[in-house]
Order: structure tokens, then C-alpha cells, then sequence
């Protein structure tokens, strides 16, 4: 079996990538792993902009999701997201879903992921503004409430997975503090 093949073979972990920031702290998780496959998703209000930050990182997107007006707030931003992201974890039903922050593309995405079930990393990020920390406790209470009815087991590995590549290739304060798995057992950084 080919390398190629085997990476096609394992779950795969999507890292939701919101704004250039987050593609300077998440650019890391692009590298291959043996027990999980990162999909990088460039979005959030300038998907572009996001997606050429992670070009010059040499982190690829796999995944582009679009918005129609990148200045028209966050009202637009999460109608816009909201049914892409859903659709996205929908269709492609990744193994797992990582987010940074407490952006509105990090609620939205959470979001998508509880109500479709898939297992939500969520790496928190000290500081910003009230907004971005209000968003940052409502992915903490989204992560908290998932259950575990029908997790496959490629779903917990996976999210156990995500929460090792976050410990491992994620600098200073860009680490997970809790992680809900859907098995009902919590991991702590």
C-alpha cells in the first residue's frame, strides 16, 4: 500500500481556519499522521485571505468555504457559513473537527458539528474582545454537551488524535484545556 493510500484510509480531522491568525497557529496541524488525515478549512469572513496565509506557511487548504461579502459583519458571515459548514461536515462527515478561538466561523462550525454529531477540539485563545470571549464559553458549553449515541470509534480516535496534534505541534497558550469526547470522558491539558 502506498503512502498515498493509507492516508486516504485514515479519519479524517478537519481544522477550521477562521482568519490569518488562526492560520499562523493552526498551519502546524497540516502534517501528515499516522492516526489522522488534517483537512485544512480555509473560511471566515476573508476565506482568501486566509487561504494565501496558509499557502506562504506552506499548509494547503484542502477545503475552501466562501462568503459572498467578506466586509458585511458577522450577521452575514454566520448566514453565509451556517449552511456551507453544515453541509460540509454533512457530506463529508470528517472524524473530527478542530476550532481556535472564539471567532463567529469557530460558534458557527461548532455548531454544524454537534447537531451532525461529529466530535468537536476546541483550542482556546487568551484575550480578545467580550464577543469573541462570550463565543469562546458558548463552544466550551457546545463541546460539554455532546453525547455519545452512535459515536463510531474512528470519531474517538480521531478527537483523541486531534487533542494529541494540538499538545504536540501547537506553540504556548494555543492548547486545548478540556476536551469532551464523545465516549463521555474528559481529557485535560
Amino acid at each position: 500500500m502506498t503512502a498515498r493510500e493509507q492516508q486516504d484510509e485514515l479519519p479524517e480531522l478537519f481544522v477550521i481556519v477562521a482568519s490569518a491568525d488562526d492560520a499562523g497557529a493552526l498551519a502546524p496541524l497540516a502534517a501528515r499522521d499516522p492516526e489522522v488525515c488534517p483537512v485544512l478549512v480555509a473560511t471566515g469572513p476573508d476565506p482568501m485571505a486566509v487561504d494565501e496565509a496558509l499557502d506562504d506557511l506552506g499548509a494547503l487548504a484542502g477545503r475552501v468555504l466562501l462568503v459572498d461579502d467578506p466586509e458585511a459583519g458577522p450577521v452575514a458571515e454566520v448566514a453565509a457559513l451556517l449552511p456551507r459548514l453544515d453541509a460540509l461536515v454533512a457530506d463529508d462527515r470528517p472524524a473530527a473537527l478542530l476550532v481556535r478561538g472564539g471567532s463567529v466561523t469557530a460558534l458557527v462550525a461548532t455548531q454544524a458539528a454537534v447537531w451532525r454529531g461529529v466530535p468537536v477540539v476546541a483550542v482556546p485563545v487568551d484575550g480578545g474582545d467580550t464577543v469573541a470571549s462570550a463565543n469562546q464559553a458558548a463552544i466550551g458549553a457546545l463541546v460539554a454537551s455532546q453525547e455519545a449515541h452512535d459515536t463510531a470509534p474512528d470519531d474517538v480516535r480521531a478527537a483523541a488524535a486531534a487533542h494529541r496534534l494540538s499538545r504536540e505541534r501547537l506553540t504556548g497558550g494555543d492548547r486545548p484545556r478540556v476536551v469532551r469526547l464523545p465516549t463521555h470522558r474528559t481529557l485535560s491539558a
